[in-house]
């Protein structure tokens, strides 16, 4: 499916409802540990922690990985390290009967030996995109067994999804934006393929950065050439460099004027996790960059 914004066809609510086959046959859905009335499980992945508590299973966690910060409870949980920095035996002392990740999760060695380890691993493609969310939320009632919770998650998702849709759509026109990250060293810039990328999409912005994919350092020389309307970052980043004047005080905006300093910013996990908070910070990122238009 396209990332290229809300106001396209919701391709991820047109297909069958993959909840509903799931409790035709739950048996064969999740093995070898759907006879356990409530398994053991570790996220990889905030937005996957997040979705358990939304589920409802958050006594299902034994452990998850640093990136899980939301709910405030979730941080209370035993943690397994980063999410591509996994210990296979951390993991193991938890006694999981399963890990549940996106595709983003490593190294590929701890993962193999997790495997052979016995435990179960479903890991998640990830793709930036509204697919992305609907998939984890599938696997995630799945896995804690909680199917008509999913279901009733994914129907106000999609609620929430057409009021998007009647109020914000991509445009050539679009404010152009520069998704700044700066939660540890210097500033860097999303380019292409990336979370960050598909956010700006979907808040109605254009990303000033199209010449490349992934990151990049952050540069006076850049802003320069990409002239961003507006500078979209974390709040975690801003935090990180000292607050929004200690942003602003670095060299990389030297040569930006003052009257175009203009700057948006949000939770991290809420804007780049791709969890069930997606259409609430694109509402509120809409609403606040000027994409947000009257039904």
């Amino acid at each position: 499916m396209s990332r290229a914004g809300v106001c396209r066809a919701p391709s991820i609510w047109r297909r069958r409802d993959a909840l509903a086959i799931l409790m035709a046959a739950p048996a064969a859905a999740w093995s070898p540990v759907s006879a356990q009335r409530s398994p053991r499980l570790v996220t990889v992945g905030g937005a996957l922690t997040e979705i358990a508590f939304a589920l409802g299973a958050q006594g299902q966690l034994v452990g998850v990985d640093s990136t899980s910060d939301y709910p405030e409870a979730a941080q209370r949980l035993p943690r397994v390290g980063y999410m591509r920095q996994l210990s296979a035996e951390g993991v193991l002392a938890l006694r999981p009967d399963a890990l549940v990740a996106t595709s983003e999760a490593g190294p590929a060695a701890v993962l193999r030996q997790l495997r052979e380890a016995g435990l179960t691993l479903r890991l998640i493609p990830v793709t930036h995109d509204w697919d992305d969310l609907q998939r984890k939320i599938e696997v995630m009632a799945e896995v804690t067994q909680r199917l008509r919770e999913g279901q009733a998650l994914l129907e106000r998702l999609r609620a929430q999804r057409q009021r998007l849709q009647a109020h914000v759509s991509p445009s050539t026109r679009g404010p152009r934006a520069l998704f700044v990250l700066a939660h540890g060293g210097s500033p860097m810039v999303a380019g292409r393929q990336t979370a960050a990328d598909a956010v700006l999409q979907l808040m109605g912005a254009r990303n000033a950065v199209s010449g490349y994919a992934g990151y990049r350092p952050l540069s006076a020389e850049a802003v320069l050439t990409l002239q961003p309307d507006l500078i979209v970052t974390t709040t975690q980043s801003l935090r990180a460099v000292g607050g929004e004047a200690a942003f602003w005080a670095r060299p990389e905006w030297a040569l930006w004027p003052m009257e175009r300093r203009r700057l948006w910013h949000d939770d991290a996990l809420a804007l780049l996790g791709f969890g069930p908070r997606l259409p609430e910070v694109i509402e509120r990122a809409a609403q606040a960059i000027g994409t947000w238009r009257p039904a």
